[in-house]
């Protein structure tokens, strides 16, 4: 039956509908189509369940290994960054306090620990130094090369300006370089570099140096992420050496201004003729201080034609300084100076092109490469200059160093014034001392009578002793010989008389020279040895054995022991005859001082004239002049001693004066 009746339709079997063609749609409401073939879904949905349950089974199971694999990445990430984190922290503070002798270990320490953390073939900082040079400290693997300790300038052209530029030179491989890098390219193949990293310290002028890290055996990329913990890093390296360049500076400010204080102390109490050879060894000391070439003083004539050079020091195989140099020769310098202005170079070139070309050809031609003038100024007038100078080297002239040196300028300056205002004041003081001296020869007239007397009359004797032999015969030739001798003896001790009072008459110069101060001490006995024998006097002397050289002028500290050899013979023209006894006696004080002292036998000197003795025109004396002791100090102050006198406690007194010791002697 094909519709079988149902309470509200009829039921139907779906394989007659379709054999009729009667289509479900045109059924009665509530009816009900029997024996349907089974869909599709109906046949797998239990298959496309499963398969979906498989595919979220799978999908959750990919996603929770993603997951871990990111979770995993993250905390290697965050270990490496906690790891770098810890690397900066310490070495920041192990480069902080590290002294100034174990920075360069503690930094080639830090370079091997940023190296093996980068897993890179080589580290290094490079740092600018003066003049240009840049010295490297330099890390490598086992197997790599370390760059050299001192690096050309030249080497790097085009990654110095980018790194002067603030930028981060980076390449992967070689022919990333620029066409312009050309010479680069060339310095890293010779470095055998494949791939390099290079971060600036600093900028500009003030670019301190380079971290760069080196890539030799593979090549290596340089992520963006990596940069800004290497910039931190650099940063660390920046400080440490900004600390060194500030310790350092500070170090050299203190030597120089420890031998400033040092020289001037020198000059202070030095007397005036010994500026000359003191201003040589400041000089000097100035020169190996400041590593340069040479040091000179140059003062102006005074026709304002040239530049003499008065002091000059040179270091080992230096030429020395032209002694004149024309005006003409060096205008534009010339004319700085002379209006107070400093005059400096690092280079030739940095002199004016047009107005100084014929200074840059003198000093061209003088073979210098930097020159630092300071004037000398001496009561607002410009005297000269304090030079100093490179042959071998450029060098910079700081600020803070070029007022260092003007204040040695001061020192030279205010010395070579004071000096030339001593000489003339010497001048004078030589004229009195020489009147003193013939006023002096004047006392010895009666004395220097007898001395003359004796080899004259000995002479005198001979000869006509050596007639008679003559007028004999036979003629006794031995006796003749013998006579002739005594006559040419005689004769030597009447010029030595005659010699040594020439000495003493004789009006010059200063004469400051090593001499023997024992054996100028010998000849005063010996000229007033005959005054003495006449105020029945003993001159007894005592000279220290090997007793070093002093400096001074013979005839002026002659004319010293001679006034107080005469002071202390009047002196004991009350004592007793046998009580007469005058000593000579030298001593080395101590490695820079000699002692010479003129002890009498006489009443001693009163406690009211002890102050008083060594001022002008004072005296004791009823026909004195008081000008005689007085001379005496002020050649003993010339030559940088110091006079003195006491009472000697077994009667009469003693005059003493020391004399410094040079200082090229043992």
């Amino acid at each position: 039956m094909l519709l079988a009746s149902v309470k509200g339709g009829f039921m139907r079997a779906s394989r007659q509908l379709r054999r009729w063609g009667i289509s479900e749609s045109r059924l009665p409401q509530g009816s009900i189509v029997r024996y349907q073939d089974p869909s599709l879904w109906a046949l797998y949905r239990g298959y496309v369940a499963g398969g979906v349950l498989i595919l979220g089974v799978m999908s959750l199971t990919w996603r929770l290994l993603l997951q871990r694999a990111g979770r995993r990445r993250v905390e290697l990430s965050l270990d490496e960054r906690l790891k770098f984190e810890s690397l900066l922290s310490n070495l920041s503070a192990t480069l902080i306090r590290t002294s100034l002798n174990d920075l360069d270990d503690e930094i080639g320490r830090g370079l091997r620990r940023v190296g093996e953390f980068l897993r890179v073939d080589r580290a290094n900082l490079h740092e600018y130094v003066a003049e240009g040079a840049i010295v490297r400290i330099s890390w490598a693997v086992e197997g790599v090369e370390p760059l050299a300790r001192i690096m050309e300038t030249e080497q790097f052209p085009w990654a110095t300006e980018q790194l002067r530029g603030g930028h981060i030179v980076r390449f992967s491989r070689l022919d990333e370089l620029p066409e312009q890098a050309t010479i680069d390219r060339q310095s890293y193949q010779r470095g055998r570099t494949r791939s390099a990293l290079s971060l600036p310290l600093g900028t500009g002028d003030s670019l301190l140096g380079v971290l760069s890290f080196d890539s030799v055996r593979t090549e290596r990329a340089w992520p963006d992420e990596l940069l800004p913990r290497l910039q931190l890093l650099s940063e660390v390296f920046a400080g440490a050496l900004e600390r060194r360049r500030a310790e350092l500076a500070l170090k050299e400010r203190l030597r120089f201004e420890g031998l400033l204080s040092e020289l001037s102390t020198v000059f202070s109490g030095l007397p005036a003729l010994e500026i000359d050879a003191e201003i040589t060894r400041g000089l000097r000391r100035i020169v190996d201080f400041l590593e340069v070439d040479r040091g000179s003083l140059v003062t102006f004539t005074e026709d304002g034609l040239s530049a003499r050079t008065t002091h000059s020091w040179e270091a080992d195989r230096v030429a020395p300084a032209p002694s004149t140099i024309a005006v003409d020769q060096i205008p534009w310098t010339a004319a700085r100076l002379l209006e107070g202005i400093v005059v400096r170079f690092s280079r030739l070139e940095e002199l004016p092109a047009e107005e100084a070309v014929t200074d840059r050809q003198t000093y061209l031609a003088m073979g210098i490469k930097s020159r630092a003038e300071i004037p000398l100024i001496v009561s607002t007038r410009v005297v000269g200059a304090l030079a100093l100078s490179t042959l071998t080297a450029e060098r910079t002239w700081r600020d803070d160093l070029v007022q260092g040196l003007r204040l040695f300028g001061e020192m030279f300056a205010n010395s070579l014034s004071r000096m030339q205002s001593e000489l003339e004041a010497q001048g004078l003081r030589n004229d009195l001392a020489h009147a003193g001296r013939v006023a002096t020869i004047g006392e010895l007239t009666a004395s220097l009578a007898h001395e003359l007397n004796q080899p004259l009359t000995a002479i005198l004797s001979n000869a006509q002793a050596g007639q008679r032999v003559l007028q004999g015969t036979p003629v006794d030739l031995e006796e003749v010989g013998e006579i002739l001798r005594d006559i040419v003896e005689d004769d030597k001790r009447a010029a030595e008389v005659i010699r040594r009072l020439r000495s003493l008459l004789s009006k010059g110069d200063l004469q400051m020279r090593t001499l023997d101060i024992n054996e100028a001490l010998s000849e005063v006995a010996r000229l007033v040895g005959g005054d003495a024998v006449l105020r029945g006097v003993s001159v007894r002397l005592e000279l220290a054995e090997r007793l070093p050289p002093v400096l001074g002028d013979r005839v002026q500290l002659q004319q010293v022991v001679l006034n107080l050899v005469l002071n202390g013979m009047d002196a004991m023209q009350e004592s007793g005859p046998r009580a007469r006894v005058l000593v000579l006696r030298t001593a080395k004080v101590d490695a820079k001082t000699v002692r010479v002292e003129v002890k009498d036998s006489g009443p001693g000197i009163n406690k009211g004239d002890m102050g008083r003795i060594f001022q002008a025109f004072y005296t004791t004396k009823p026909d004195g002049m008081g000008i005689g002791l007085a001379i005496t100090r002020s050649i003993v102050d010339l030559h940088g001693g110091h006079l003195e006198a006491h009472n000697n406690p077994d009667g009469g007194a003693t005059v003493s004066f020391t004399l410094p010791i040079p200082h090229d002697q043992p």
